[in-house]
């Protein structure tokens, strides 16, 4: 897989593409226009190279070369290098299945759910409201399972595009995931930042972007476990102190 990673990515310098600037949005801001607006627009796919920050506890603790990946509808895939371009983390999100992988320590993190992809939370078993929080508009998702009614889900919109500026991902009502959008080129983020409730932040800037490119879908592939060890994705989502 790692070399289908460096296959896609070349180093090799591109033209950078700008795509158009997005016009205003001028229709009735309801939950089908919020939930039109969520994630990256009309874009069939994106492939960029990366160059990444990764805090703990606010401290700067890397900072390490990477490639982002995106095929529509609902794949993604963050691959982070460290010294002589060996893969230090896999983050993988096809349809309702997010893993991380470490490889150096034969770890798999995983969450199975609709809430982890930009389409889960657009199928049935969820219902929306339209709300605001400062100058955003926001599309709540609550679970209607039977079981939970808690919030599952927040989107974040700016009120003068629609632009998709954040995304958080809710566990037994607290949030556990914070996806932040930024430096949009048209309706795609050339900046992104994932917080976990953990304290760890990856900020991720995306270089020399490519739309629309033929990605195989062996890109996304299910990482497979093998023998790696298997842990709950909740388990990244625990404090150091509480993690003992």
């Amino acid at each position: 897989m790692t070399v289908l990673c460096l296959s896609l990515f070349s180093c090799a310098p591109k033209e950078v593409l700008r795509r158009a600037e997005p016009a205003p949005y001028k229709g009735m801001v309801t939950v089908d226009a919020l939930k039109q607006s969520v994630g990256f627009g009309n874009i069939g796919s994106i492939k960029a190279l990366a160059d990444v920050t990764v805090y703990k506890q606010g401290k700067n603790e890397a900072s390490m070369n990477g490639a982002f990946g995106y095929k529509a509808p609902g794949k993604m895939r963050i691959d982070l290098f460290g010294p002589f371009g060996l893969t230090v983390t896999e983050l993988l999100i096809s349809g309702d299945l997010l893993q991380v992988s470490v490889p150096q320590k034969n770890l798999l993190y995983e969450w199975n759910s609709p809430e982890v992809s930009f389409t889960g939370l657009m199928k049935s078993g969820f219902r929306y409201e339209k709300g605001e929080e400062g100058d955003m508009y926001v599309l709540f998702a609550y679970s209607t399972d039977g079981h939970n009614s808690e919030v599952a889900a927040k989107y974040y919109f700016d009120r003068t595009y629609l632009l998709n500026r954040a995304i958080s991902l809710y566990r037994d009502g607290s949030e556990v995931i914070k996806a932040e959008f930024d430096d949009f080129n048209g309706r795609v983020p050339e900046r992104i930042k994932i917080t976990l409730s953990s304290g760890l932040a990856i900020n991720i800037a995306l270089q020399e972007s490519e739309f629309d490119s033929d990605i195989p879908d062996e890109y996304f592939k299910t990482i497979e476990h093998g023998d790696k060890k298997i842990k709950s994705f909740e388990e990244l989502l625990k404090r150091p102190e509480n993690s003992r």
